[in-house]
Parts: C-alpha cells; sequence; structure tokens
C-alpha cells in the first residue's frame, strides 16, 4: 500500500497545480491585454459492483464512470490477485474465472485512475463483491434390493454399486444402520463391501438397513452432499430337519433300511458307506458294512434357508462280508477269484488266507477281488482255507474283523 499511498500523494499535487490553472491568468505584453483559460483535470469517484463467482473470462462486471475528456483508463492495483482486468473504454472484466472463483464470497478492492494525457486524476477504490452461487450435487449411490437372511450367524455380503462423488475434486464415505436389534455386525467399506451377520438365536423378523453415503462439498446455498438408501432385510427360518427309519438305529450285519428326512421341500444325502441307489430324494436305502452316519441336507423353497440333520446307524454281532465260499481256479470264468461284494466300500483292508495248519496262503494289503487260489504260481491243492479280512472303520477308527472258510476246488 506504500505505492498507492505515494500515489494519492502525487494526485493531491497535480489536483492543486490543477486548480492553480484553471483561474484566468492576465498576461501583459507590449501592451497587449488577453487570458487563458485550462480544462479541468479528470476525476472519479468510488464505485461498487457485484458479480457471480461462476462467471466466464470476459463477462462485465461493471462500467466504470468518471469526468473528463479523452480518457485514459489505469488500473493500478487489483485486491483480487489477478481476477479482473480494465478495459480501454473503462470496463471492469473478468480475466481468470480461477482466482475469481478462488474469492467466492469476499469483497475485493481494485484501485483505478484515469487520465486526460495531460492530468491524472485521483485515485477509486472499485469495490467488488464477488457472489458465492456454488451448490453442490449429492453424491450417487445406486438402491439396493431387499434382501432374505436364513437364520444362523454366517457372515453375508452385499456389494453396492454406482458410489461417486460426482464432482472431480471431492470425496465420500459411507455408513451403514439397522432400525432393529437384530444384527451382531454390520460393516461397509468405502468399496461398498456391506457385511452383515444375525445375531445368535434370531430365528425370524425383519429390519430396515440405512446406507448413508456423504461427500465433502457441503451444503451452502442450498447444496446436498447426502444420499440415503434403504433396504429390508428378512430373516427366514431354517427347515426343521429330521430323520427316521422303518428300522431302528441298530441292525444286523448285512440287513439294510430305508431312511426318511422330512421337514423341507428338497433333500440331499452326503455321500457314505452303504447307500443303495440315488440320493437326491426324501428316502434312501441303506445296507451299511460297518457303524455308519448319515446326513442330509434339507432346503426350503422359502427363502432357500438349508440345514442338516444325521443319523448314526450300528451294527450288531461280528462284522461279516459278503463273498463266494467256493473258489475253482479252472479258467472258466466262474468263481476263478474270490470276490468280496463291494470291495470299493472298503478301500483300507487287509486280507489273509491259512490252510487248516494256520500257515498263510496269501497276504494281501488292500485287497481287490484278485485272489486265485495259487501260491508262487501253483495252484493250491483243493480243501477248505480260512480268512481273515480286516477293515478300518471310518466312524469308529477301529478295525473290525470278518473271519470265514473258502473252499477251493481243482477241476477241469
Amino acid at each position: 500500500m506504500n505505492n498507492i499511498y505515494i500515489k494519492k500523494v502525487a494526485q493531491l499535487l497535480f489536483a492543486s497545480a490543477a486548480i492553480l490553472m484553471s483561474d484566468p491568468v492576465s498576461v501583459k505584453a507590449a501592451g497587449t491585454h488577453f487570458s487563458s483559460t485550462m480544462a479541468a483535470a479528470p476525476s472519479i469517484d468510488n464505485q461498487a459492483f457485484t458479480i457471480r463467482d461462476d462467471s466466464p473470462v470476459g463477462a462485465i462486471v461493471g462500467q466504470l464512470t468518471a469526468t473528463g475528456s479523452n480518457l485514459q483508463w489505469i488500473l493500478e492495483d487489483d485486491g483480487s490477485k489477478g481476477a479482473f482486468d480494465l478495459d480501454a473504454s473503462g470496463r471492469l472484466v473478468v480475466k481468470d474465472a480461477t482466482r475469481l472463483q478462488a474469492n467466492r464470497g469476499n469483497i475485493v478492492s481494485v484501485y483505478v485512475m484515469v487520465s486526460d494525457g495531460i492530468s491524472n486524476s485521483n485515485m477509486a477504490e472499485i469495490t467488488v463483491a464477488i457472489m458465492d452461487t456454488y451448490m453442490n450435487i449429492p453424491p450417487t449411490l445406486d438402491p439396493i434390493a431387499d434382501k432374505g437372511a436364513c437364520a444362523g450367524t454366517s457372515v453375508d455380503t452385499i456389494f453396492l454399486t454406482g458410489m461417486s462423488a460426482v464432482e472431480p475434486d471431492q470425496t465420500y464415505s459411507l455408513v451403514a444402520v439397522a432400525d432393529a436389534p437384530l444384527l451382531q455386525q454390520l460393516n461397509v467399506t468405502h468399496e461398498g463391501v456391506l457385511t452383515y451377520q444375525l445375531k445368535g438365536g434370531i430365528l425370524g423378523g425383519s429390519c430396515i438397513i440405512t446406507v448413508m453415503i456423504k461427500d465433502n462439498g457441503g451444503v451452502r446455498n442450498g447444496g446436498q452432499d447426502t444420499r440415503l438408501r434403504t433396504f429390508t432385510l428378512t430373516v427366514n427360518r431354517l427347515p426343521n430337519v429330521s430323520i427316521a427309519t422303518d428300522k431302528g438305529s441298530i441292525i444286523a450285519k448285512g440287513d439294510q433300511l430305508t431312511l426318511t428326512a422330512s421337514g423341507g421341500d428338497q433333500y440331499q444325502w452326503r455321500a457314505a458307506s452303504g447307500i443303495v441307489g440315488e440320493t437326491g430324494s426324501a428316502s434312501i436305502v441303506v445296507r451299511p458294512v460297518f457303524n455308519t452316519r448319515y446326513i442330509v441336507t434339507a432346503t426350503s423353497n422359502f427363502g432357500g434357508c438349508s440345514d442338516t440333520a444325521a443319523i448314526d446307524i450300528r451294527l450288531l454281532g461280528d462284522f461279516i462280508v459278503r463273498a463266494n465260499n467256493v473258489v475253482s481256479p479252472n479258467g472258466d470264468g466262474h468263481n476263478d477269484l474270490w470276490r468280496i461284494e463291494n470291495i470299493e466300500e472298503y478301500p483300507v483292508n487287509e486280507l489273509t488266507i491259512v490252510d487248516r495248519a494256520g500257515r498263510t496262503v496269501y497276504s494281501q494289503k488292500n485287497y481287490n477281488n484278485t485272489w486265485d487260489a495259487h501260491i508262487n504260481g501253483q495252484r493250491l491243492a483243493e480243501g477248505t482255507y480260512y480268512y481273515i479280512f480286516r477293515v478300518k472303520n471310518p466312524v469308529t477308527k477301529a478295525t473290525d474283523v470278518a473271519r470265514g472258510f473258502i473252499t477251493v476246488v481243482v477241476g477241469d
């Protein structure tokens, strides 16, 4: 402002000189008398204008007025640091839109003089009120469809879409809340991954979940910085699954029974030893060869919720296998090998065959129906032999043992 002070002092000096020069001056020379009148110095008053902060470059702030002729307009100082310019006709215009917006909501001063080529005017303060017209556009978030949840404590996930603060220089945050105390946890990440978990013991009911997205653009001039999306979360009951059997849960070895599930609309039995036939219906037939647990999953058509039930079937007496008790290794394709029915159900096994004297004539781990009554390439003599078949029970982890006899018949 020192420069401005100096300039104002200079203006006063110029003005005083102008006053003196404006009075008539009489000059006498060689007996002649004449007078000369000087024109008044130019003058400009303080003035005020208003401009929108979103005005483009070249927009007219206002037409300045001053007294004098052949005026030259001089912009001495710009308090906006470059937002404005002064053209040759005295119009104050927008020079830099960015600087204009940087001064939004402020009143800035520019200092202007005029000159007629002989004298300069006083310095006038031109105030410009820069209107803050910014109105924040609300952030965006796509609508969220209503959801169904199955009773239980598993964590479910929803992927939100369409999150944006809209304006490129803004950021946003997400918050989710529920209107009923059904949830153990409810979280949402900046990337829009919403997770929720029901409290234990919640078997039904519903709640409204509200997701709020908020940007940092503010709400001045009626702008909006938040958007809300709501959806209803409905808790569906799990099917009440049970399993019934037509012969109880303890049966004789080699016997078969029917297991029937209820409580759902669709059923799927888990693979297990001894299942006969298909596993995609409510009822199945089983012929277990050792103590076995059978598990079924039932699904409800309403809400698609599912649950499981299990039943343990135990066998009475010693472990037995079904196999041919005669081997006639004559190559006729009939009883040439000793075969155990459903041998694939005993993947971990060990077979030992002995003669009447207790001498081992054959031993094989993981037997697979290949014994042909030979030893070291020689066919065994006719007679009775005894087998010991050991199987690892996958349920009890114990070893079940089946014993029996085999008759070897030698024929042509």
